[in-house]
């Protein structure tokens, strides 16, 4: 009885040790990030960004007009945020993610074209710096799969 224990408690150990060296931090800082930037919440979003990236959260609200405000508070509907697939890319600092994100509102260029997305998956970059998981964008997230309307 007493080894069972011992080797339960150890591949608990294991299994514990293997999880907290895969994705779960990454995937936290990923999940925490996509929720504000899906939400218009770009200050706390760039707290989960790497600093050179932060020059396309500005562009983003810089592009934000008073009808897009109107219609942003004018949705009920709540984003949601599921990773679908990850990948380990470069010596566990560097990391390749699919999120699928259902119920966001997609601003459009000029106005009135502003719409609700039922779904689309999105492919952002993660890397790691002093121990921390962070965005790192090279342009705005542009969805690669959309449902139709």
């Amino acid at each position: 009885m007493k080894y069972c224990y011992s080797l339960f408690l150890g591949v608990l150990l294991v299994s514990c040790q293997l999880e907290n060296n895969g994705f779960n931090d990454a995937d936290n800082a990923l999940n925490k990030w996509a929720e504000a930037y899906f939400n218009f919440d770009y200050k706390e979003a760039m707290g989960y960004m790497t600093p050179e990236s932060a020059k396309w959260i500005r562009f983003a609200a810089s592009n934000i007009t008073e009808k897009d405000v109107e219609f942003i508070r004018s949705q009920n509907q709540k984003t949601v945020i599921h990773i679908t697939d990850r990948q380990d890319v470069v010596n566990d600092t560097l990391y390749n993610a699919t999120i699928h994100v259902s119920n966001f509102i997609q601003l459009g260029i000029g106005e009135g074209n502003n719409q609700m997305i039922d779904e689309a998956d999105f492919d952002i970059q993660m890397v790691k710096r002093d121990g921390e998981w962070l965005v790192r964008m090279e342009g705005l997230p542009r969805s690669g799969k959309q449902s139709r309307d």
